[in-house]
């Protein structure tokens, strides 16, 4: 049998006081979504472990059963999805466009993201392209839309922190060797020569003529690069040599195609913007991929994602609801596929509800609550949980899962694994 895993990015929330506590996804008109769980066995799922907020990157790269020390970071992965090539022994960090302000010796962030700039951003990413500290050299390549990637060679370490403050109105930070960092010496010089190529852009930036320009013209200035995500060239063994199984994605995230290019995977990108008809896309090529051989299909939405990140309920609400109606597709085509194993589930919690954050305005955090997850198909042990959602998973057989159980209940789900303890072949694998 084979598997298509269905992602709903960020769907699991908090209780809303404006949906009589319950979550967006419990409150939600779900018929389909609770068709599923109820055909199947359902469960809460910990991408890692109880409590743990994750982004997308992360979480699908512990739940495809790799190690957590092994995760390059989320810079090599928007390389690798940019089309931009990554030389063995360079660290890469994603490095972003901003604007910020002197305040005494600090340097407070006014704006995170540059948008419809181009020419701009191009001009000054050329006046800042090369630089070198102490004997590292810094290249920084401009990809769109206020945002790029820094290459840093020479020998550099990649155990150095973030200079985005993840907020706005907060200062800028320096950046430090990490406390795990393998050699803290070479750590320490990396970030060293990361402020000093930060501190020399932020100057060219604020004497460039594009600067004078909007300066005269009352804009603000975009005058800092704010760096995070610092990772080596990814090397990962290929998802099918792990698993045995011809993989392909449906991604709607750069970042996780980025992921799943690393990971081996056939990769196809679906555009649409509205969550129903997104959905109904997505389901229609994961068919035809099933039809073409592929026997691990990945099917990701960003949806309820963005509304939730905007604080606001009613419309993640909707978002679900507007998901549920494009999963009437996969009931019609998909679901009487008897060698078909369905996961339906998210790879975090993203909550629209903060106690101290205003309804409307923007948050990029996640928290670290449960997610529901629901198997249906093969030969599975049907539990007795009818709806698909936080509370109702919680009592379901599946139980609590965490992201390096994923894996072998799937392929056990699917029967495509073997008796552990028999060793076939050089390297212990689950599958036959």
């Amino acid at each position: 049998m084979n598997i298509l895993l269905i992602i709903f990015d960020g769907l699991a929330d908090r209780p809303a006081p404006e949906l009589d506590g319950r979550t967006p996804l419990e409150a939600a008109r779900t018929p389909n979504l609770d068709r599923l769980a109820a055909e199947g066995i359902s469960g809460l799922f910990h991408p890692k472990s109880p409590g743990y907020p994750l982004g997308s990157p992360l979480a699908l790269h512990l739940m495809f059963g790799y190690a957590e020390e092994e995760f390059p970071d989320r810079g090599p992965l928007l390389a690798t999805a940019r089309g931009l090539p990554i030389a063995d022994g360079e660290v890469v960090l994603a490095a972003r466009f901003a604007a910020v302000a002197r305040e005494g010796d600090r340097l407070r962030l006014l704006q995170r993201f540059i948008r419809d700039e181009e020419a701009a951003c191009r001009a000054l990413a050329e006046a800042i392209a090369e630089y070198e500290a102490d004997g590292l050299r810094f290249r920084y390549a401009y990809s769109g839309r206020g945002d790029g990637i820094l290459y840093v060679a020479g020998g550099a370490s990649f155990e150095v922190t973030d200079t985005d403050p993840l907020g706005l109105d907060l200062p800028v930070l320096r950046a430090l060797p990490r406390a795990e960092a393998t050699d803290p010496a070479l750590a320490r010089r990396t970030a060293e020569a990361l402020n000093a190529y930060l501190a020399w852009a932020h100057d060219r930036l604020g004497s460039h003529p594009v600067a004078q320009e909007r300066s005269r013209a009352g804009a603000l200035s975009i005058n800092f690069l704010i760096t995070k995500w610092a990772g080596p060239k990814p090397s990962y063994e290929p998802f099918a040599r792990r698993w045995g199984l011809r993989p392909a994605s449906l991604p709607d995230e750069e970042v996780v195609s980025g992921l799943m290019l690393d990971l081996g995977f056939h990769w196809e990108q679906v555009d649409d913007d509205e969550p129903e008809a997104d959905l109904r896309r997505r389901l229609s090529r994961a068919r035809d991929l099933r039809a073409d051989g592929y026997e691990f299909v990945h099917l990701h939405s960003k949806y309820p994602d963005p509304m939730s990140h905007d604080n606001e309920p009613l419309r993640v609400r909707d978002a679900i609801e507007a998901l549920d109606r494009g999963m009437e597709y996969y009931w019609r085509e998909l679901a009487g596929d008897p060698e078909l194993v369905t996961v339906l589930t998210t790879d975090h919690t993203t909550p629209s509800v903060w106690a101290h954050h205003p309804r409307g305005q923007f948050s990029d955090q996640h928290s670290g609550e449960p997610v529901p997850i629901a198997i249906r198909g093969g030969n599975l042990r049907v539990d007795g949980v009818l709806e698909f959602g936080e509370r109702a998973a919680a009592s379901g057989g599946l139980g609590h899962l965490r992201g390096a159980d994923f894996m072998p209940v799937l392929l056990n789900a699917a029967e495509r694994t073997n008796m552990y303890e028999m060793r076939p072949t050089p390297e212990r694998r689950l599958y036959r």
